[in-house]
C-alpha cells in the first residue's frame, strides 16, 4: 500500500470528508497525494478542465436541442457553463477537500510562532480585500452573461445565475461585514466581536496553514480551533452561522483569518494570540 489508490474507497472518502486517518501509513499517502495534486502542473489542469467542459457542454447543448426549446444551435455557450460547472461544481470542493487532508493531518512538519506583543489587537475585514478577492472569483461569469444576452437565451442566463448565486452570496456577506468596519479583538480574555465572545479556555489549538487551494503565494489562514463549535455558533445568525460552517468544512474552525482579507497580517494576529493566549501556536510548513 503504496498510492491514494491503494486505498479502499471507504477510506479516501473519508478522509477526503476531513477525517483524521486512524494509521500513520494512511496518514502519510494522504498527505504526499494531497501535496502533490495541490502542488501539480497547473497547464495539465486547465487543458484537463477545459476537456471535460468542453465535452459536457457539448453533450449538454444536444441534449436542449433535441428536446425542443425553441435552441437551435447550444454547444458554443453550453460549452462555457459547462467549463464553468466544472470549475465550480467539482474543481474547487475537490481542492478544498485536499486542503482539509493537510489540516487534519498528524504527520504535517510544523513549528512553533513566536510570541509577540500583549496588546489587545484589533482587525477589521477590508473593503479592498473583498473587492479584490471577488474579482477573482466572478471575472469569469461576465464573458458568459454577455453571450446569453447577445444570444437573447433565457434558459442560458438562468444557468448561468444559478451557478453565480452561491458566489454572490458569499461575498455579498464578506462585503456587509466589511463596509460595517465591526473589529474582531483579540485581548487576554479571548475573542471577541460586538456580538461573540470567545475565551482563550474554550480554544483547543491555533495554528497557521498555507492557503494551498489558491496560487502558490505566501498566503495563510490562522484558525482558532475550539472544543466545542457549537459555543461560537449558538451565538451567531443563521444566515452567519451557515458560512461559519464552511470554515468548519474546510480548516476545522469556525473562526479563521485569511490574509487579504484582514487588514493586519496574519503573522502578527499569530504572534499576539500566542501572546495573548498563552496557548503554543503552531504554523504548518511549506513542503
Amino acid at each position: 500500500m503504496n498510492t491514494w489508490r491503494d486505498l479502499d474507497p471507504a477510506t479516501r472518502k473519508a478522509l477526503l470528508r476531513g477525517e483524521p486517518a486512524t494509521d500513520p501509513e494512511i496518514d502519510r499517502i494522504a498527505r504526499a497525494y494531497a501535496e502533490q495534486t495541490l502542488n501539480g502542473n497547473r497547464v495539465q489542469k486547465v487543458l484537463a478542465g477545459l476537456a471535460i467542459g468542453l465535452a459536457l457542454g457539448f453533450l449538454l447543448g444536444v441534449l436542449l436541442v433535441r428536446a425542443d426549446l425553441g435552441i437551435t444551435s447550444a454547444a458554443p455557450a453550453v460549452v462555457l457553463v459547462g467549463i464553468v460547472g466544472i470549475c465550480f461544481g467539482v474543481r474547487i470542493p475537490r481542492r478544498l477537500a485536499l486542503v482539509r487532508i493537510l489540516n487534519v493531518s498528524n504527520g504535517m512538519p510544523r513549528e512553533l510562532v513566536t510570541p509577540g506583543s500583549t496588546e489587545p489587537l484589533e482587525t477589521r475585514l477590508p473593503t479592498r480585500g473583498v473587492l479584490q478577492s471577488m474579482a477573482r472569483m466572478l471575472w469569469i461569469f461576465g464573458p458568459l452573461l454577455g453571450v446569453a444576452a447577445l444570444w437573447s437565451n433565457p434558459w442560458l442566463l438562468g444557468i448561468i445565475l444559478v451557478l453565480a448565486v452561491p458566489v454572490v452570496a458569499y461575498f455579498g456577506y464578506l462585503l456587509f461585514w466589511s463596509l460595517s468596519g465591526r473589529p474582531t479583538t483579540l485581548d487576554t480574555e479571548g475573542i471577541h466581536t460586538q456580538r461573540t465572545r470567545i475565551a482563550w479556555h474554550e480554544v483547543l489549538e491555533i495554528r497557521l496553514t498555507p492557503v494551498r487551494a489558491s496560487e502558490p503565494a505566501a498566503r495563510q489562514v490562522i484558525a482558532f480551533v475550539l472544543h466545542d463549535n457549537e459555543i461560537f455558533l449558538r451565538q451567531l445568525s443563521a444566515w452567519t452561522a451557515f458560512f461559519a460552517k464552511l470554515n468548519i468544512k474546510t480548516y476545522q474552525s469556525p473562526i479563521a483569518f485569511m490574509d487579504g482579507l484582514v487588514d493586519k497580517p496574519v503573522d502578527e494576529i499569530a504572534a499576539s494570540a500566542a501572546a495573548l493566549s498563552g496557548l503554543a501556536v503552531s504554523r504548518v510548513q511549506r513542503s
